[in-house]
């Protein structure tokens, strides 16, 4: 089949990825309400200026072979050239990606704010990383938690910025831990 196995990271929902020609796409099955609206805030980041993956459309009306319903499937394109977090930490040590990574999620983050995205779940599993004239850019791959706003206000900010916090000190130490 179709089938292919890029490098990816534990997705909290079924992911798949299949080629068609040269092109790679990543299928995300999501309840419909949350398939949609993600698809629409990936669509609107984008119109934004924040690096996100393209979403490319999203598959409704999914049935099991006995007319169960099936959740929805969120189609973006792969992004070509891009690894998660924890294939890069699997070819290089912990301290020579830190500041890197960090740096790159920073700029994403600082990015998305600026277009008045509020993330809500910002975690360096929930980014793709790959070369960029020498360092490291990051791409928003999971907006299921975001809000999308005019503007954020410095609270929104602030609770975005303690997420994210929390979710990537969990994440470098489990990579620490793994190392060990």
């Amino acid at each position: 089949g179709r089938t292919v196995s890029p490098v990816r990271g534990i997705p909290r929902h079924v992911v798949q990825c299949v080629a068609y020609g040269p092109e790679v796409y990543a299928l995300k099955e999501l309840p419909d309400r949350l398939a949609q609206r993600e698809y629409r805030l990936l669509r609107e980041l984008d119109e934004r200026s924040v690096p996100v993956v393209e979403a490319v459309g999203v598959a409704t009306g999914r049935r099991t072979v006995d007319g169960e319903p099936l959740d929805d499937v969120l189609i973006t394109h792969h992004l070509q050239y891009s690894l998660p977090y924890r294939a890069l930490f699997s070819r290089s040590g912990l301290s020579a990606l830190w500041e890197p990574l960090l740096d790159a999620l920073a700029q994403l983050l600082a990015r998305a704010h600026l277009a008045g995205f509020f993330w809500g779940d910002c975690s360096l599993s929930n980014a793709l990383f790959r070369r960029d004239a020498g360092a490291l850019a990051a791409w928003l791959v999971d907006a299921e938690t975001g809000e999308l706003h005019g503007t954020l206000s410095d609270g929104q900010r602030g609770h975005d910025l303690q997420i994210a916090e929390m979710n990537v000190a969990g994440e470098l130490l489990d990579i620490a831990a793994m190392r060990r």
